[in-house]
């Protein structure tokens, strides 16, 4: 079982957090650490698992590594389970925030990656509209390194639990599908 988490980082902010999340879901899942500026879209089906890292980027924007991967996607079909986290702003950009999460695992979707993964209340947050609301949740872990930052630990721990859970099952999918 291969897996990884992908982050892509503007300030160095998502970075840090993809960190915490590592030690967090230590030593039940071991993950390999990927920048995504080192890798290409075709490359995303080289793991079983992935966590992507996103944050929202300017005004409910991708990150520039993430807008590069995005942006080949069409061309490729997917074949790997997918578990998000994000980070944007709240106070600042409420009418987008953590847009770019749910804009990048829409398109994992659409794709072919399996989703539905740590998906996460919206309690807590104090935004406006959301793209990274699927069904009333945010498709993965959702923070605010600006407004929020005392509750990413938290949160992280929290996140990690339920990825935890559910990570028996991801195994079984990927021994059933390779066997």
């Amino acid at each position: 079982m291969k897996a990884a988490l992908i982050y892509g980082t503007c300030t160095g902010n998502t970075e840090h957090v993809a960190t915490l999340i590592m030690d967090a879901l230590k030593p039940e899942i071991e993950l390999e650490s990927v920048d995504v500026f080192k890798i290409k879209p075709e490359q995303l089906n080289e793991w079983d698992f992935v966590i992507c890292g996103i944050p929202t980027w300017d005004v409910g924007e991708l990150e520039y590594g993430w807008s590069d991967i995005y942006d080949q996607l069409d061309d490729i079909d997917l074949d790997v389970t997918v578990a998000m986290f994000g980070l944007g702003d709240q106070g600042t950009y409420a009418e987008t925030y953590q847009d770019a999460m749910g804009i990048l695992y829409e398109k994992l979707i659409e794709r072919g990656a399996t989703g539905g993964i740590g998906f996460m209340p919206t309690e807590g947050h104090d935004f406006e509209e959301s793209k990274g609301v699927i069904d009333g949740k945010f498709c993965g872990l959702a923070l605010d390194e600006d407004m929020q930052r005392d509750l990413t630990e938290e949160r992280v721990a929290e996140w990690a639990t339920v990825l935890k859970k559910a990570w028996p099952e991801i195994v079984e999918k990927s021994t059933t599908q390779t066997n």
